[in-house]
């Protein structure tokens, strides 16, 4: 076995236990927002593998050219990690932002710490990993909701060109304990210190993020996670939490969308609703950026 310290980013994606026992009822316009194939019948586990297998694809894509960073997938969650925290912030950055583009609400935690992997991989079995710092990540994960990535300090204490202010403070709602979270969501390209300092007066990472309030919204892709109270709430938070940061970054939108104020909005879907919704943030950001 090798030992070592590096960083590990646990995600999973949100909603599929309640899935996959029953307590969602998927129908043939969920299988058509995500463009999924189906024969004769639509079946929440025919659904759910769909989505794995999009999760799979998004994984591949987000450590295609990062040989640095291994990858252990376990259903509807993953592992990923590296000597290189930088390298493991980027992906982890990665997978929020395709996922939601992609439809999928996933939620992660970030560790540093301890890790230990097998010298050799049984191909047929793939990789896998424990240590400290994965049990921490797993435990991060569930420290917020929505779709957040909360970050131990160590790991900020290791980045390396990766500006501070990508993390910030937050309040665990539950206990009122404190936790840092990884703002992911404002940097929709590699995050790097010359890319943090140059972002605030860039129009199109405002476009970038209204996008994803768009797609959160009013996306028909993600109507199966908004059929339960559970799925509601996961939403209207990734809305707030979003919303909070765009209007900080940009004080002269008008754009924050609080959890009590949206989450009995979340069923007014449709990609006409979207398109028009999305039209309407650009005009405004294009008028006052």
């Amino acid at each position: 076995m090798i030992e070592k310290s590096g960083a590990v980013f646990f995600v999973d994606i949100l909603g599929v236990g309640a899935l996959t026992q029953g307590s969602i009822p998927i129908n043939k316009e969920h299988f058509d927002a995500h463009k999924f194939s189906y024969k004769n019948k639509f079946s929440e586990h025919q659904f759910c593998a769909k989505l794995l297998m999009k999760f799979r694809r998004i994984l591949v894509s987000a450590t295609k050219n990062r040989s640095n960073v291994k990858v252990a997938q376990l259903s509807d969650c993953a592992f990923l990690w590296s000597e290189d925290v930088d390298a493991v912030v980027n992906v982890a950055r990665d997978i929020m932002w395709k996922s939601l583009l992609g439809g999928l609400m996933c939620r992660g935690g970030l560790a540093y710490g301890q890790i230990v992997e097998p010298d050799k991989v049984n191909k047929q079995l793939g990789m896998f990993i424990c240590g400290g710092a994965v049990t921490e990540a797993v435990n991060l994960e569930r420290v917020s909701k929505g779709m957040r990535v909360a970050v131990s300090r160590e790991v900020v204490a290791e980045f390396k060109n990766i500006p501070q202010d990508i993390v910030t403070h937050k309040t665990n709602a539950v206990d009122c304990s404190i936790f840092d979270e990884l703002l992911w969501f404002l940097y929709p390209n590699e995050i790097t210190n010359t890319f943090g300092n140059s972002q605030k007066s860039d129009k199109k990472i405002a476009l970038y993020i209204m996008k994803l309030l768009a797609i959160l919204k009013h996306s028909p892709k993600l109507e199966w996670n908004v059929s339960s109270d559970l799925g509601k709430a996961q939403v209207a938070a990734t809305i707030d939490v979003i919303s909070e940061q765009l209007i900080n970054l940009y004080p002269c939108l008008d754009f924050r969308f609080t959890a009590e104020d949206t989450i009995n909005e979340l069923d007014n879907r449709g990609n006409d609703k979207y398109e028009k919704q999305l039209k309407l943030y650009k005009s405004e950001i294009n008028q006052n950026l």
